[in-house]
């Protein structure tokens, strides 16, 4: 186990012990508050195969887009490739076309700008997915919040709101209903537990391969 380092123990009101291990190759731990070290260690032998072998997957798999915010660049929205195109235009504000237009009054400050648009962009799109599979499920998240999370996609509070990262607007709308369905369930169903993968399956037969299309691809998605 000398070869298994720990990134950070995250301690919580959970009950269970959760190994997570992020796009970048490293073990997240995610414990109940009073969980003792020793534990912890315990549960890292007993999987250490498993850690050994995700860390593995990930290191094969595509490496995060680093963006220079240049002419030409590709963006991703909803799954679809967008080349980064400077216009000359003041004041206009980003544009999705066949490209992401920006005006080049803005290039001081594109970073920040294209994000600020992926955030309001993702509060809209996924609000209303978010809204469209709670009437169809019967499930109401009691608040739906766009964050700037960089580890989790989604997540479900214990008061019963919703997160989601203004990230995953880049991802096909299907990878996005994977989410959302995904974090709906949580508020029935707490725990990763079978039942609530059936859950999940009853109400998206193909889950897995969505899943699977998230797993192997999200390093891209990371801006």
């Amino acid at each position: 186990m000398d070869d298994i380092r720990i990134e950070k123990i995250v301690r919580s009101r959970r009950r269970t012990i959760a190994l997570v291990i992020t796009p970048d190759a490293r073990l997240i731990v995610r414990a109940p508050a009073r969980a003792s070290s020793a534990l912890i260690d315990e549960v890292i032998r007993e999987k250490s195969g498993w850690i050994r072998k995700k860390i593995g997957e990930m290191k094969g798999r595509p490496q995060a887009v680093v963006h220079a915010y240049e002419e030409g660049e590709i963006f991703w929205f909803l799954g679809r490739s967008y080349p980064l195109h400077i216009v000359d235009e003041a004041g206009a504000g980003i544009q999705r076309t066949d490209k992401l237009c920006v005006s080049r009054t803005s290039t001081q400050e594109i970073r920040t700008r294209i994000q600020r648009w992926y955030w309001a962009e993702a509060a809209t799109e996924i609000h209303s997915r978010c809204m469209w599979f709670s009437m169809m499920t019967g499930y109401s998240p009691a608040s739906v919040r766009i964050t700037d999370a960089r580890q989790r996609w989604g997540s479900c509070t214990s008061r019963g709101g919703l997160n989601f990262s203004w990230r995953l607007i880049q991802a096909p709308l299907s990878i996005v209903d994977y989410v959302i369905v995904h974090e709906l369930v949580h508020l029935r169903q707490p725990d990763h537990s079978p039942k609530f993968w059936g859950k999940v399956e009853a109400l998206m037969p193909d889950y897995k391969r969505r899943r699977e299309w998230l797993r192997d691809n999200e390093r891209l998605l990371r801006i």
